[in-house]
């Protein structure tokens, strides 16, 4: 497989979540992994990033922290529209995260300088942590969706939906894509992009021996930089 660049898709995991500077931490205790000061040490330290310099190509990471399914599809769809390379000179990772998240768009979205122009979503997940950044009616709107839509079957279709949406693209486009599950699948899919059937990074830290204090793992779950090695190791061995 040959490739120019890697771009990656996914949840917190994919953006590197929780990997901080030791240099930010000396200087300011609160220092937090999506601080623009930080963004060079969690994109290099990452395993997307690390895959980068192992292959010496350039990355672009479109992980958003408490993204969902839906955020990977619209990041992805705006990336196929905007990516100035031949999109076969790219290789792309897609890191799948729990099928029950859900994402909105928010045409309202204020934007920020350091805002990518795809980044106009409000997550599940943010309302479940309390998120300032989710506007009262779009926290009450979520919150009557899930009461009244969510269930195993609608997480099925939703996983479905993407999975084979990614897939489709790949091989209609002849895209070099990867499919792997940050969280558990829902269900078992055959499909050519999918790699590692029934596994999943999540479970894997959590079983793994050497985790049993922490060691692979930041405090809020997130893997650390050995954990994020070992992450780029298992995708080098498929690549």
């Amino acid at each position: 497989m040959k490739f120019k660049k890697i771009v990656g898709f996914g949840d917190s995991w994919m953006y590197g979540d929780e990997l901080i500077d030791p240099r930010l931490l000396e200087e300011n205790s609160d220092a937090h992994a999506s601080d623009f000061a930080n963004t060079d040490y969690r994109t290099s330290h990452c395993f997307l990033g690390l895959l980068g310099e192992k292959y010496n190509v350039p990355v672009e990471n479109f992980g958003v922290p408490g993204g969902s399914m839906q955020s990977s599809i619209w990041t992805f769809l705006w990336w196929l529209e905007n990516e100035k390379l031949p999109l076969e000179d790219c290789l792309i990772l897609i890191g799948h995260t729990d099928s029950d998240r859900l994402s909105f768009y928010n045409p309202a979205h204020i934007s920020y300088s350091d805002d990518p122009p795809w980044n106009k979503f409000v997550h599940s997940t943010w309302v479940e942590y309390g998120s300032s950044s989710v506007p009262k009616d779009f926290r009450q709107m979520i919150k009557q969706q899930l009461v009244l839509t969510n269930c195993i079957e609608f997480c099925k279709l939703n996983y479905m939906q993407t999975v084979l949406m990614f897939d489709g693209i790949a091989s209609r486009r002849n895209l070099n894509m990867k499919q792997f599950h940050i969280m558990p699948e829902e269900m078992s899919l055959n499909v050519p992009t999918a790699i590692w059937p029934g596994f999943c990074t999540t479970l894997w830290f959590r079983d793994h021996p050497a985790n049993q204090q922490r060691e692979l793992v930041k405090p809020g779950g997130h893997p650390n930089e050995v954990g994020h090695e070992m992450i780029r190791d298992k995708l080098i061995l498929e690549l």
